[in-house]
């Protein structure tokens, strides 16, 4: 039963994570701020800090979800 769950956690996080890619490549401004994207004169630090927020905000996501799909498929592998 734990095992379903984590491969059903994981297509959930898998799901989470392509929304919120599709989001950040289509530019929709209403999820994430365009005060970030949109920023004249943007510094090192600006730039370091929309990495993390990709890296948070689409990366993990999907990289979580397909360990979780793993671990629940593994005694069926």
């Amino acid at each position: 039963m734990l095992n379903v769950l984590l491969a059903v956690a994981g297509v959930a996080m898998m799901v989470f994570g392509a929304v919120m890619l599709n989001g950040w490549l289509g530019g929709k401004s209403k999820w994430f701020d365009e005060d970030i994207f949109d920023r004249a004169g943007t510094t090192k630090n600006d730039r370091q800090f929309l990495d993390l927020y990709f890296i948070v905000i689409v990366i993990t996501p999907l990289l979580a979800g397909a360990f979780l799909i793993v671990y629940g498929l593994r005694p069926w592998l």
